[in-house]
């Protein structure tokens, strides 16, 4: 091929590239036409803290172990376009979210130029990819939210990539960009610190078997016991020390033995996995794909961790959409028979899968439901490039029929339709199916209302409350509101309600939400002094009991 067709053929694939990654950026972007605050309720947490590090000069040491960095990412930004912080956070986001889409495209070209074998354009995969990033559901929604993970989810991908060409090439600079990540993923996101460590462990456990001598054993050995030992003692000295809140850290705690015989599992699943047949290798991987699947399916119909939400059909439905995908990952699997592309895939994938096989076999409570709904995150760009090699091998075919032609057009627009009719997960309530309530100015402005105005504690739903602790430091709380929407008495205290309560109910994470019949929502405000009231998309309500009241 001439010099002319090369460039060409890169100008092309710039070009669609960067069109992907602007896609990307665009569909991340849409909570931001609707309310110029964050779009989760962590967000507001850390640009409540970022403002105090703004004004005071110091990161305030309280709250998570984990806040550090991030919130001090939201007060430099803050500080650079001299804006609060709480309103820097949602561009903030989506601008990571739409880098992670380009990084993934990257992760996935190199991979696919590492393996020889594979009779495909590493830039028509890339390109594929980034657009299956850039819409599938359940990852733009992870990856549009101002929270922690987004930042930790595009330094694992650094992590990995650096740690296999560390191992591979046994260059000091691959090691050096490895441990200044590692050394700073502790104060960045913890859930996401034990999900690196089991990649890392799981990269080691890999290229150690490949080439067994001293050096490999101990550098990796010493490389991810380190890390382990590094997490153990920030995590435990943070608690103890500096009293701040560890999450997630307790849930491995509570069952050390159960994590370490999944770890074992990882080791040896990962190793033994290189040395299988394609057609285990296959039945393995619809295995674990088909139970994840099928315990969406089941809690569709009973919580699998009881006090827990159940699958709305909104949900389900959109969910199910993904299987399209995930089967064909399947066609593709053979990309894990070279090592020098197969070991990022094996170690991206197996981390999360192992935490999700262990927040299922721990203890079927709210807490490891939660857990186990965060590692999902990080399953989904292993599959999307091994799917998205498939893809790329339908269009390049040549040589076929009409009617075979025809099938491998239709096949390509299949998993391209139903990953792209997914992308509504991203702006749903996964726990009523609902349509996106990020909050809206007018339901900012009646929390700050009542909040600055109220001389004793109020309540809420959850994510109301969340917002008056985070930003206002109230002591602010929605079990009262759960009581009454369960046959209990009203609230003896302020409270704010919205409209929404009788038509997708008060969320109550992680229980269900409640409702509340217009009609008795109407009574119940008409027994009380109504103080406050706004006419937003969804009309809120600021209303005090009657007469004297003792508080909540």
């Amino acid at each position: 091929m001439g010099n002319d067709a090369m460039r060409k053929r890169r100008r092309r694939f710039g070009l669609a590239l960067t069109a992907l990654v602007l896609l990307a950026l665009a569909i991340r972007s849409f909570p931001l036409h609707l309310s110029p605050y964050p779009s989760t309720l962590d967000g507001f947490n850390y640009a409540a803290m970022a403002r105090t590090a703004t004004e005071t000069g110091s990161v305030p040491l309280t709250g998570r172990a984990d806040s550090l960095l991030f919130t001090s990412l939201f007060a430099v930004t803050g500080t650079v376009f001299d804006a609060d912080p709480l309103y820097v956070a949602q561009p903030l986001a989506t601008t990571i979210g739409a880098i992670i889409c380009f990084v993934g495209a990257v992760v996935a070209r190199r991979i696919v130029r590492d393996t020889p074998h594979l009779s495909v354009r590493p830039s028509t995969v890339a390109t594929v990819t980034a657009g299956l990033l850039a819409v599938q559901g359940l990852f733009l929604r992870r990856t549009a939210v101002p929270d922690e993970e987004i930042v930790a989810i595009l330094l694992s991908l650094i992590v990995a990539v650096s740690l296999h060409y560390a191992f591979r090439t046994g260059q000091r600079r691959w090691y050096g960009i490895v441990g200044l990540l590692l050394g700073i993923f502790p104060i960045l996101h913890t859930f996401t610190s034990l999900v690196v460590g089991l990649i890392v462990t799981a990269l080691t456990a890999l290229h150690v078997s490949r080439t067994l001598t001293r050096r490999s054993l101990l550098c990796g050995v010493g490389l991810a016991g380190g890390f382990w030992a590094y997490i153990a003692v920030y995590y435990r000295t943070a608690a103890t020390s500096l009293s701040l809140t560890v999450p997630y850290v307790d849930r491995i705690t509570a069952y050390p033995g159960l994590f370490v015989a999944w770890g074992i599992v990882l080791v040896i699943g990962v190793v033994w996995i290189q040395h299988t047949s394609l057609r285990i290798r296959q039945g393995t991987y619809l295995a674990v794909i088909g139970s994840f699947f099928a315990v969406v399916i089941l809690n569709a119909f009973t919580p699998i961790f009881p006090g827990t939400v159940t699958t709305p059909r909104t949900v389900l439905g959109l969910v199910s959409l993904l299987v399209v995908v995930a089967l064909a990952a399947v066609a593709s699997l053979d990309v894990l028979d070279e090592y020098r592309g197969a070991f990022l895939l094996v170690a991206l994938f197996s981390a999360p899968a192992v935490i999700i096989g262990f927040s299922l076999t721990a203890s079927l409570t709210p807490e490891y439901f939660a857990t186990a709904m965060r590692a999902q995150t990080f399953l989904h760009l292993p599959i999307l490039i091994i799917s998205a090699i498939t893809v790329a091998r339908l269009l390049e075919r040549r040589g076929d029929s009409s009617p075979r032609r025809a099938l491998r057009i239709l096949l390509v627009l299949l998993v391209v339709a139903t990953v792209t009719a997914s992308a509504p997960l991203a702006f749903i309530n996964l726990d009523s199916g609902s349509a996106l309530t990020t909050t809206m100015p007018s339901e900012y402005q009646g929390i700050e209302f009542v909040s600055t105005q109220s001389e004793s504690d109020w309540v809420s739903d959850h994510p109301v409350t969340r917002i008056g602790v985070y930003v206002f430091d109230e002591n602010a709380t929605f079990d009262p509101v759960a009581n009454w929407l369960t046959g209990g008495s009203s609230p003896s205290c302020p409270v704010l309600s919205q409209r929404s309560w009788t038509t997708t109910g008060a969320h109550l994470f992680p229980t269900a939400p409640k409702t509340v019949s217009p009609e008795a929502y109407d009574r119940w405000l008409s027994s009380r002094n109504v103080v406050y009231a706004s006419n937003g998309r969804d009309p809120l309500v600021i209303s005090m009991p009657s007469g004297q009241y003792s508080g909540c």
